[in-house]
């Protein structure tokens, strides 16, 4: 029975969800899954077991290619009623107390990185499979109750070929002979839990096996990409942060057993299925990764660790606290990496990565609660940002510091033993956090939870000759966003005198605009005053002008690293806001960076230069402080080692644009040209050989050709496609836009891969056909069901190469005229528009 289609979209509302959930109960699933090598399709068969209360119809999610058979407590129905996303189960067929349905249906595969994704490896043709579903996919594998708060319990059996891995949430309990060399595999019946964290990985994937204490641990990744997987540091990690998560929370990993899969064409950094935990495939590094690059991953594996218990045991009753998953993750996991793993200087990469996440987030007129209203699963998938992981995790640590870590480790623990297996919402939490600290916190989950945006501190004071007399903290909110906030946190003096530095921390609190720091007064007067030492707060800084003018001159001779660090954060922070003009930051990078000994600000350093050059400035400086910045990272790499080396050496090759600059990296990629222990690895060739063909420079084919060569991996057909589109050809254009509205390059990650090659700021006037077509096809784009191409359709194409008002116009009138029907291009186009408004400021303060 194929579907009647409706033309709605697959969308679950809030109100749809909670009436579902007040009816239905005591779910268990029994799926059979038949897959067959090398087919477009697959069979499933499953039985819905449910307690059911009340009269009239109900609905399941499933999202399929056909249903061949379906009946409900023994009675067939032979005319589904099904638009394609919903199957309706009429009420006489229905009784109050227990039901079972069974349908028996073929589903296509999916390439687009959701749902059950297929994938072929172009080094060896094989075939892998897995699945992704977060928030709401999980029925595109099975008809189901699609929410998080209807869990229930999974019996698994699939049929595929005998030579293959499969993984699923719980473990193997047996395999028997299917023919045609094909086996059945039975899995353990689960735990009950939430059905967008089920999981079926299949494969010939590589498996590597480990135990620890009584916990099973398997790590899994395609045969062509084995050579390249740290297994020791991986498993390392793994036991560590178990140990460390079973302590905190004084209850045991809940699942059985631990497996982590590394997968091709993923959508996200990782996802926290139970037991079976996919991470993206980028995590194996097929080039050598920096410290940096390793305590990242670290931080994946802790962060998807941390949903076992807070998102897989106890999981969010409703969208609207997925922050409670996400935040709570990224906090956990900074915190284990520092206290358990050889990466004890992880909150640093949270000031650079995470807090400046949040913080250009929470600035965007999109701005939003961490605790909100999500009206639908569409609304959703939007509210994966740098609020609910970045700020959520900040505002964490800020509570941490408020009500201790004792009280909120107690708080956990009650959690946990409350709802475990359950679901929880945010009054919940916070009622076991009361528990737990002994305080009372709604004013406090008002304040920072639920109302959105930033407060901004500063100090003012006043010194009679060599001490100070008088220090103020005081904060501030912008006028749309008037929330003044309760901080817990230190005021840092600092104090140069005779080439020798001294810093004096202070404890502060503030609750209101101004706090008097009586501390302060009698102090040695001060050459820099930081109102957020230690990055206990979450808040902007305003420094005052001498404590700017200092930093300025001597950045790069303070020997506090995350000072430094922070310092650095707050001027580039002032070029944000047309404060400090980004020629001048420029010029601050381009004199201290190259002194800078810390790898970790090094490369935050040098990205935010990269953003001040290609955002900042205006369109007619910039080949000039290209080559400026290409010169300081020429300099940089001269004089590194190390991890520094390839982060000098990326700098480089991304900041050559002229052929000059271009020609000179050639010829260290070449080795025309060495410098002692530089290995030029193949992202760098890649970008290189792109580079060459969007440039239109002598020798570009057969540079693409040798690379195309040397790296026939799924990485190089991305690459090659990006570096294809981005020639400086008119039909080579056209050719391609045809495609990314049509039938694609194969896979959504390939199509998007070819969309990245497309614009380049030099290649304007080529480009200009395409700046009308983009808004004319934009509308089309946003009515597909894949919400994941219509965001890359936009973040990849929209003409952010012309940063001029006639383009906030065109894209405020897109708006106007189709954003009613898409809550996503509304956001796409309030986010791009703000950050052109923000990009024209900067450019007319750097010509004032």
């Amino acid at each position: 029975m194929q579907a009647s289609g409706s033309g709605h979209r697959d969308v679950l509302s809030q109100a749809d969800a909670e009436a579902r959930a007040a009816r239905v109960s005591n779910t268990r699933y029994r799926i059979a899954l038949d897959i067959a090598p090398g087919a477009e399709t697959y069979r499933g068969d499953v039985t819905v077991a449910f307690d059911l209360a009340g009269t009239g119809s109900l609905f399941l999610d499933h999202r399929g290619r056909r249903i061949e058979r379906l009946e409900a407590n023994g009675q067939a129905i032979p005319s589904p009623d099904w638009t394609g996303y919903r199957l309706t189960i009429p009420a006489e067929v229905l009784r109050e107390g227990a039901n079972e349905l069974h349908i028996v249906y073929e589903n296509e595969y999916d390439h687009s990185g959701d749902g059950f994704h297929q994938f072929k490896d172009p080094e060896d043709g094989e075939e892998y499979l897995y699945t992704n579903f977060e928030p709401y996919e999980s029925h595109r594998l099975f008809p189901q109750f699609d929410q998080p708060d209807i869990k229930a319990s999974y019996s698994l059996t699939v049929t595929a070929p005998s030579h293959w891995e499969l993984v699923a949430n719980s473990r193997e309990t047996g395999r028997s002979d299917a023919g045609g060399g094909r086996s059945t595999w039975t899995f353990e019946t689960t735990k009950p839990f939430s059905t967008y964290l089920f999981a079926l990985v299949a494969g010939p994937y590589a498996a590597f096996r480990d135990q620890h204490g009584d916990i099973p641990l398997g790590l899994f990744c395609r045969k062509s990409m084995a050579k390249y997987l740290d297994t020791a540091e991986v498993f390392e990690i793994t036991k560590q942060g178990l140990d460390y998560y079973a302590e905190f929370f004084d209850f045991p990993y809940p699942f059985g057993k631990y497996d982590q899969l590394f997968v091709p064409e993923f959508n996200a950094g990782a996802m926290e299925n139970v037991g079976c935990v996919t991470h993206n495939e980028m995590m194996v590094y097929r080039d050598p990764p920096t410290e940096n690059q390793r305590r990242r991953r670290a931080e994946v594996i802790l962060h998807e660790m941390a949903h076992m218990w807070f998102g897989d045991l106890v999981t969010m009753r409703w969208w609207n606290d997925l922050w409670l998953n996400e935040s709570f993750a990224t906090f956990m996991s900074y915190l284990s990496m520092t206290g358990a793993t050889r990466f004890t200087n992880g909150w640093q990469d949270f000031s650079t990565a995470i807090k400046n996440w949040a913080y250009r987030q929470d600035q965007l007129v999109t701005t939003h609660p961490i605790a909100g209203v999500v009206n639908d699963t569409e609304e959703t998938f939007l509210n994966f940002d740098g609020i609910t992981y970045g700020k959520g995790a900040s505002v964490l640590k800020q509570l941490v510091a408020a009500i201790g870590m004792e009280g909120f480790r107690e708080g956990m623990r009650h959690y946990f033993r409350t709802h475990a297996y359950g679901n929880a919402t945010l009054a919940q939490f916070m009622q076991s956090l009361e528990a737990g600290s002994g305080q009372a916190l709604s004013e406090w989950s008002r304040l920072w939870l639920e109302t959105p945006s930033l407060n901004t501190l500063s100090v003012q004071w006043e010194a009679d000759g060599d001490r100070v007399t008088s220090m103020t903290l005081a904060q501030t909110a912008l006028d749309e966003y008037p929330t003044i906030r309760p901080h817990t946190l230190e005021i840092g003096l600092l104090r140069d005198e005779g080439g020798q530095m001294e810093i004096t921390a202070i404890p502060a609190r503030i609750a209101t605009a101004e706090a008097v720091i009586a501390e302060a007064e009698g102090k040695p007067r001060p050459s820099l005053v930081f109102p957020n030492y230690g990055d206990h707060a979450y808040a902007k800084v305003a420094m005052d002008a001498d404590s700017v003018a200092w930093a300025k001159e001597n950045i790069d001779r303070v020997e506090d690293t995350l000072l430094r660090q922070l310092l650095w954060s707050s001027l580039w922070n002032m070029t944000r806001d047309a404060q400090l003009k980004a020629q001048d930051f420029l010029e601050l990078v381009n004199t201290k960076v190259v002194r800078e000994p810390d790898i970790t600000v090094v490369e935050s350093v040098l990205g935010q230069a990269s953003l001040a050059l290609t955002r900042l400035l205006p369109d007619a400086w910039r080949p000039e402080q290209a080559h400026r910045l290409f010169e300081t990272a020429w300099t940089g790499l001269q004089a590194a080692s190390g991890d520094a080396q390839i982060i000098w050496a990326r700098a480089l090759f991304g900041a050559a644009e002229s052929e000059s600059d271009l020609r000179f990296v050639a010829s260290l990629a070449d080795g025309e040209r060495t410098v002692a222990g530089l290995n030029v690895d193949q992202d760098m060739r890649w970008s290189l050989a792109t580079k060459f063909v969007a440039h239109g420079l002598a020798g570009a084919d057969a540079r693409l050709a040798a690379e195309v060569e040397r790296d026939p991996s799924d990485r190089g057909s991305r690459a090659k496609l990006a570096a294809e589109t981005s020639r400086p050809d008119a039909a080579a254009k056209a050719e391609a836009w045809g495609r990314f509205l049509g039938e694609g390059y194969g896979s959504f990650h390939l199509t998007r891969a070819a969309m990245g090659g497309f614009n380049w700021v030099h290649q304007r006037e080529l480009l200009a056909p395409y700046y009308d077509r983009f808004f004319a096809d934009a509308p089309g784009a946003f009515t597909r069901d894949e919400m994941a191409f219509a965001e890359a359709y936009f973040l990849t194409l929209f003409p952010r190469y012309r940063v001029d008002e006639e383009t906030m116009a065109r894209a405020e009138r897109l708006m106007a005229e189709h954003g009613a029907n898409s809550p996503l291009l509304t956001r796409l186009v309030k986010e791009a528009n703000d950050e052109l408004a923000r990009a024209l400021r900067c450019r007319r303060f750097a010509e004032s």
